[in-house]
């Protein structure tokens, strides 16, 4: 398991966000970078609530697009919060997930 799988994330409290037509802009000020998520991701980033689990993400996106192998998604899950931590985007919620 790796680390992402046992951890509870939530979205970092610094990251302003504005819709952008189908798609959803973050902002972090303290890098003062600018970052475009698409419709998929911007549903990863909202499930990073503090209270979902990775798992709970995927189940999430099964739900929420026809057709998504939950193999798949789960790849593609934890591949998009490893990237949205090393961003600093994501924060640990403080609690280790069951």
């Amino acid at each position: 398991m790796s680390a992402v799988e046992s951890r509870v994330l939530r979205r970092n409290p610094k990251i302003e966000e504005a819709p952008l037509e189908k798609e959803l802009m973050l902002f972090d000020p303290d890098t003062s970078s600018f970052f475009v998520l698409n419709r998929t991701m911007a549903s990863i980033w909202h499930g990073c609530d503090g209270t979902l689990t990775p798992a709970g993400i995927v189940e999430r996106l099964t739900r929420e697009f026809d057709g998504v192998d939950p193999a798949a998604a789960e790849a593609d899950v934890r591949q998009a919060l490893e990237d949205l931590i090393l961003k600093g985007l994501l924060v640990d919620s403080g609690r280790e997930s069951v």
